[in-house]
């Protein structure tokens, strides 16, 4: 009884720090607002069958979602960020973005500590 509650405790702590999926566009602008506090810009490109499409884009398929983002910098109009993710729908491209953004947000938090402990570790 005591393993099957620790089990369930553990599952539900899991649980709650995955941040939930965007579900449709409204979603990924209030999230993209909160992680990008500066201001972001988005545009959408849907190719249809046979259209043209860049050389970087992933084989597919099925016809694909091009999502070009920008997030700024605290600076008025200058760009901190661009990129591009590809995707089989707008939902799964909104994704990407969100995911994109929090990843950035991980990697940025993982430099601050580094630079934080690289005192304490070498000392020379």
């Amino acid at each position: 009884m005591t393993a099957a509650c620790v089990l369930i405790g553990i599952y539900l702590r899991r649980r709650q720090r995955r941040p939930k999926p965007v579900a449709d566009q409204w979603q990924a602008l209030a999230v993209m607002g909160e992680l990008c506090p500066h201001g972001w810009q988005a545009q959408i490109t849907l190719y249809g069958w046979g259209a043209p499409v860049p050389d970087d884009a992933p084989p597919s398929r099925v016809p694909l979602v091009e999502l070009e983002w920008k997030q700024f910098d605290e600076e008025p109009g200058r760009v901190a960020v661009v990129r591009r993710v590809w995707a089989p729908t707008i939902d799964a491209a909104l994704q990407s973005m969100v995911d994109d953004r929090r990843t950035d947000i991980v990697l940025e938090q993982i430099e601050r500590d580094a630079d934080a402990d690289e005192d304490v570790w070498w000392s020379d």
